[in-house]
């Protein structure tokens, strides 16, 4: 067995995905020493926003939803990190904590409602008369 299907099997996330987190945090921690948060911290949401922008036009492509499906579970995996990283980046020109907190509501719980939302209804089964 492959030293990265074991790694697979134990944590349950590919390598890539493991070595993606670990250069998100180690960006994080860099530009927090550098005092470049905000410049590294709008780097990573216009990163997560090209993904997501990529993702949707290769999820329409037949030949390219393989792509478009992986890049789906990165921005999945990267969506509130992506959104904790928007609240700080708001935070340092509005200093209105109410508004800040309801945009932190609206970020967790949107895509639980659109996905709600947007989940095809069950279909009826009619019952037969006797």
């Amino acid at each position: 067995m492959k030293w990265s299907n074991r790694v697979q099997i134990v944590t349950g996330h590919t390598c890539l995905h493991i070595a993606t987190h670990s250069l998100v945090i180690a960006a994080l921690v860099w530009g927090w020493k550098h005092k470049a948060l905000v410049e590294v911290s709008s780097t990573l949401v216009a990163a997560y926003a090209v993904v997501f922008i990529t993702m949707l036009a290769l999820q329409r492509s037949a030949r390219l939803r393989r792509i478009g499906d992986s890049l789906e579970e990165v921005t999945t995996t990267y969506y509130f990190g992506a959104a904790m990283l928007t609240l700080f980046l708001i935070s340092r020109f509005f200093h209105n904590n109410l508004l800040i907190g309801c945009l932190g509501v609206v970020m967790l719980i949107g895509p639980a409602l659109v996905s709600l939302l947007s989940k095809e209804p069950a279909p009826r089964v009619e019952k037969k008369r006797s």
